[in-house]
């Protein structure tokens, strides 16, 4: 301990002094630090309007209101005191995107900057994978029903007044609770839209009983499709376009339904906030037991879906995307420092939980399950191994095709052939990543570079985060994807070499942070180099003052302290 306190006193000496040098040379070699390209993981870029904008065709709104939560995110919002407005609905639906600019469009209108919108199919298209089934149902996602149904038997007890498929109808929905004991719901159309508030004690629907919560405060459930021959004001209630009775009045039943009763004055309803950065506070602070994030800190983390993750992994442009859940002891050792350095350099870091459900459901309310598509006993398996095989070509992992630690899924279940394998990551895995990277075999190489630890909260186990020697090995992997990121240079669309090697086989120690774009743009030919010796000399000297000044920092870096876990394993 002498010495960390003697390397201390002595940072604390030369950290002025370091940061005025280091600043000099950044500006005398700035090719070396490339700026952050657009549409990419930039603080101001936001990710989910743009999805929004590209995932439906109608909406034309660059900036619309909806803001995309995971089934988890629900729950921890239904949970929060105040009023909310949520859609239920997805684009794979025609209602919902028949009226989806109306939504918007009514929404700005009366002030509303937000809607959260929650899709029941868990990849946003296949209709295997839709939660809202019933008991019986062939469809895949029937296994996973109660997670619809404990949303409404838990949160949104009303529901039958509001919605054309009540529980004693044959539409409604049953399914079978933790205890064994099959449970009949109302079944909710989609889009439904309505307003949300957990103490409303006002029946808007009917009488009110005293004592009684109704927690959908107002509802709308229309079902609509667009009119092909017509324009934005006009629709049908029939797929076929055979039925001529048509619907000019939407915007005007909309707003009578839920906008008219939202504004600032002492008689409207004012709607409250719930953020990706509320929801990961909220989630990884009851998981772990501890207090990771405080109220006020800064969090620089937004939730992906599925679906949203797909589309992101499509965008041109550099983005840092970290693999982990809530659930996970070893995400919970290191999210707040991944969300520490994104903080420092202004950066967003996306999301993504290969448990769909966060295991939320399996912890809290006794269900034997989750839906994890990272395990090859899941039935949907095939949307890991697809999106691996599909978007992350280079990636390396410490459990690997060749060492047999796989995730796999087979078309046929009896044809051997027809199995599709993937790397078995371990989460967190944090990765720099652009789609446009190539090596210099014209591979895709889209992981600039990535750490793969499993460190714990457990003050008693030997992978502690919180020790000095832990502490620095992952802030040190993690500052190295984030410089990964940075000086990948690629401008949106671009095709880049990340100069790899041609012979990129998996070593012993492949879960060690690497960077795959340390050679981008090398030069090859000797006249090259001998033109541009004076920039690489510059380069290299800015290189080894900043190294050197990271090594200090990282090394007299605050430790943690004070954390447990419960979950040691490897996640």
């Amino acid at each position: 301990m002498s010495k960390i306190k003697s390397l201390k006193q002595s940072a604390a000496r030369l950290e002025v002094l370091f940061w005025a040098i280091a600043a000099l040379v950044l500006a005398a070699a700035f090719p070396l630090v490339s700026a952050v390209a657009d549409g990419s993981s930039s603080a101001d870029y936001n990710a989910g309007k743009a999805y929004y904008n590209a995932d439906y065709a109608n909406l034309g709104d660059e900036n619309s209101v909806f803001q995309s939560i995971t089934w988890e995110e629900a729950v921890y919002l239904f949970q929060q005191e105040g009023n909310y407005l949520i859609l239920f609905g997805g684009s794979w639906c025609p209602n919902t995107t028949a009226v989806i600019d109306y939504i918007n469009d009514a929404a700005k209108a009366s002030g509303v900057d937000t809607i959260y919108n929650l899709d029941f199919r868990l990849d946003g298209t296949n209709s295997d994978t839709h939660i809202r089934e019933t008991n019986g149902s062939d469809k895949s996602g029937a296994a996973y029903n109660y997670l619809y149904g404990e949303l409404v038997t838990r949160y949104l007890t009303n529901l039958n007044d509001w919605v054309e498929y009540k529980a004693d109808s044959e539409s409604a929905l049953t399914y079978t609770n933790s205890e064994g004991k099959d449970v009949t719901v109302p079944k909710v159309q989609v889009p439904f839209l309505f307003l949300y508030n957990k103490d409303n004690t006002v029946n808007n629907a009917g009488e009110s009983v005293e004592g009684e919560k109704y927690p959908i405060v107002y509802g709308f459930e229309k079902m609509l499709y667009r009119d092909a021959n017509g324009g934005k004001d006009l629709f049908t209630s029939s797929k076929t376009q055979d039925d001529t009775t048509r619907v000019t009045d939407y915007a005007e039943q909309l707003n009578n339904a839920i906008f008219s009763h939202i504004g600032t004055s002492s008689d409207k309803v004012q709607l409250s906030s719930f953020t990706d950065a509320d929801y990961i506070r909220l989630a990884y602070n009851e998981k772990s037991g501890k207090t990771l994030f405080a109220v006020g800190d800064k969090i620089n983390i937004q939730t992906l879906t599925y679906k949203q993750l797909q589309w992101l992994l499509n965008q041109s442009g550099d983005y840092l995307i970290l693999f982990g859940g809530s659930w996970c002891g070893n995400t919970q050792a290191v999210i707040d420092l991944i969300n520490d350095y994104a903080v420092e350099n202004n950066v967003t870091v996306y999301n993504f939980d290969t448990k769909l459900d966060s295991g939320y459901a399996k912890k809290f309310w006794g269900y034997a399950g989750d839906v994890h598509i990272r395990d090859s006993e899941n039935v949907f398996a095939n949307l890991y191994v697809d999106l691996v095989n599909e978007y992350l070509g280079n990636i390396e992992t410490e459990y690997t095709v060749e060492s047999e630690n796989y995730i796999f899924y087979q078309t046929d279940p009896a044809n051997e052939d027809t199995k599709k394998i993937a790397n078995k990551l371990q989460v967190p895995y944090f990765f720099a990543y652009n789609k446009d990277i190539v090596d210099d075999n014209g591979h895709d190489a889209p992981i600039l570079g990535y750490v793969e630890k499993m460190y714990v909260l457990d003050e008693t186990s030997e992978d502690y985060i919180g020790s000095d020697k832990n502490h620095e090995d992952y802030t040190t992997a993690t500052e190295s994807v984030i410089n990964s990121y940075k000086t990948s240079g690629a401008a949106p669309g671009e095709i880049v070499s990340a100069g790899t090697n041609s012979d990129n086989t998996n070593s012993n120690d492949t879960a060690s942070s690497t960077d795959s774009s340390s050679d981008i743009n090398a030069q090859t030919e000797t006249e090259t180099q001998d033109d541009n010796l004076l920039p690489k000399i510059i380069a290299a000297a800015a290189g080894a003052v900043i190294i050197a000044g990271v090594v200090i920092f990282v090394a007299v870096k605050k430790k943690k302290s004070g954390h447990g876990d419960d979950n040691n394993g490897c996640c």
